[in-house]
C-alpha cells in the first residue's frame, strides 16, 4: 500500500457508501474538514493520518487515547464514550467492522496498479477468447477455447483448460488450476494453490477392485466467490458441483463432487465436505469440521469448529461436536468410559426396570 496517497475523509466516505452499494449507512461528525487519511489502523496503533475503528465494545476504553484523525463507531457508542459532544472526526455507522472491510477495498483499489495485456512468456491458444482488457502473467497457460472476462487477471504459472470460463474482475493468483469445462464467476478471488475442477473422488466396487467413474461434470462458480490457498472444488460426476454467490471458503478446504454450496456461505480453514452435499445459503462453518456426504442442511445454520456432522437433524440451527482436549491420562479413562456405554446402558436399563417392578410390588403390598 503506498502510504504517501491521501484521501480527504469525505472522499473515502462517500467512495465506501458507493462500494456497498449504498447499503451500509454511515454519518460523518464532527471536525473533519481538511482531514485526510492514507490507511487504516488500529485503535492501540493509529496514527493522525489513519482511521481506525472501534468494531468490539470490549475495546471501548481504547478510544480516547487513540491518536488516529478518524474513528469508526456505532452511534451507541459514541454516546457512551463522548455524550453529546463531537470533539473529534467520527464516522457513525451501524456496523463499523463492514465499514472497515469496504474501506479498504476501496483504497487497495484506488492504489493497486493493473497493467492489461498478455506477457511474452504466458501461452494462450489461437482459439482462446482473451478480452483485451485482461492481464496474462508469465507462465500462465489459457486452453483452447476458453474465456477470459474483462479485467480479468491471470497470475503467474495459473492454468485454465480447455472451454473454461473466467468472469470479468476476476483474479486468479500464481499456480492456480481452473480445469477444463469450468467456470468462474465475476468479481471472484482465487488464491494460489487452489485447484478448480479436479476429478471428484468416484470409484465403483468389483471384484475386490475399484473401477474409476469418469467425471463428466464442471465446477461452476457464481459472481463474488473467494477460495482460499490449497483449496479443492472437485467436479461433478455427471452435474456440476456448485459455490454459490458470495460464498468465501478459507485455505486448506475440500469440497466434494456434485455438492451444491448455497450463497454467501464462509468456511474457515481445513474444512472437508463430502460428496453430494446440498447446503443452504447463510450457512457457518467452522475450522476443522468434517460433513458426511449425501445430506443436506438448511440456510442460517453454523457448525461449530471440528465438529463431524454425520447427519443433520430437522429444525436444528446450530450444530457442534467435538471432544475437547485434556491431559493424556484423564483422556484414556474418558475414552476407555465412552468404550463401555452400551454395555452401560443395558445395564441401566435393566436397573430400572428392576426398580420399577419393585415399586410397583410395593405399592401394591400397600
Amino acid at each position: 500500500m503506498d502510504t504517501q496517497q491521501f484521501y480527504p475523509i469525505a472522499m473515502l466516505v462517500e467512495a465506501v457508501r458507493r462500494q456497498s452499494g449504498g447499503r451500509l449507512k454511515a454519518e460523518l461528525i464532527g471536525p473533519y474538514e481538511g482531514v485526510c487519511v492514507n490507511n487504516i489502523g488500529t485503535l492501540s496503533h493509529a496514527t493522525p493520518d489513519e482511521v481506525a475503528f472501534l468494531a468490539n465494545p470490549k475495546f471501548i476504553h481504547e478510544v480516547k487515547d487513540c491518536r488516529a484523525g478518524v474513528i469508526v463507531l456505532r452511534e451507541e457508542d459514541k454516546k457512551a464514550i463522548y455524550g453529546d459532544e463531537t470533539p473529534r472526526a467520527m464516522v457513525i455507522t451501524p456496523n463499523p467492522y463492514a465499514w472497515f472491510a469496504y474501506a479498504l477495498q476501496v483504497v487497495v483499489a484506488q492504489q493497486d496498479t493493473f497493467a492489461s495485456g498478455v506477457n511474452l512468456r504466458a501461452s494462450v491458444a489461437v482459439t482462446a477468447h482473451v478480452d483485451p482488457t485482461a492481464r496474462i502473467d508469465a507462465g500462465a497457460i489459457v486452453e483452447d477455447h476458453a474465456v477470459i472476462g474483462k479485467h480479468a487477471w491471470i497470475g503467474a504459472n495459473a492454468v485454465v483448460g480447455v472451454g473454461a470460463s473466467i468472469g470479468d474482475n476476476t483474479r486468479l493468483h500464481p499456480n492456480v488450476t481452473v480445469n477444463y469445462g469450468c467456470h468462474v464467476g465475476a468479481r471472484c478471488i482465487l488464491h494460489s494453490g487452489c485447484v478448480i475442477g479436479a476429478d471428484g473422488f468416484g470409484f465403483a466396487p468389483f471384484d475386490g477392485e475399484w473401477v474409476k467413474i469418469p467425471q463428466i461434470g464442471a465446477v461452476r462458480i457464481e459472481d463474488d466467490v473467494e477460495i482460499g490457498a490449497n483449496t479443492c472444488v472437485d467436479r461433478g460426476a455427471l452435474e456440476d458441483t456448485v459455490i454459490g454467490q458470495g460464498t468465501k471458503l478459507d485455505n486448506l478446504i475440500q469440497i466434494g463432487h456434485n455438492t451444491r454450496i448455497g450463497k454467501h456461505c464462509v468456511m474457515a480453514g481445513s474444512v472437508t465436505v463430502a460428496g453430494s452435499v446440498n447446503m443452504g445459503d447463510h450457512v457457518i462453518v467452522g475450522g476443522s469440521s468434517n460433513i458426511n456426504g449425501h445430506i443436506t442442511i438448511p440456510s442460517d445454520v453454523t457448525v461449530g469448529p471440528a465438529t463431524q456432522l454425520m447427519s443433520f437433524p430437522k429444525n436444528q440451527k446450530l450444530m457442534m461436536g467435538f471432544f475437547p482436549a485434556m491431559p493424556n491420562r484423564d483422556f484414556e479413562r474418558s475414552a476407555v468410559l465412552i468404550m463401555h456405554l452400551p454395555e452401560m446402558r443395558k445395564r441401566l436399563k435393566a436397573l430400572e426396570s428392576a426398580v420399577s417392578q419393585l415399586q410397583e410390588k410395593t405399592t401394591k403390598e400397600d
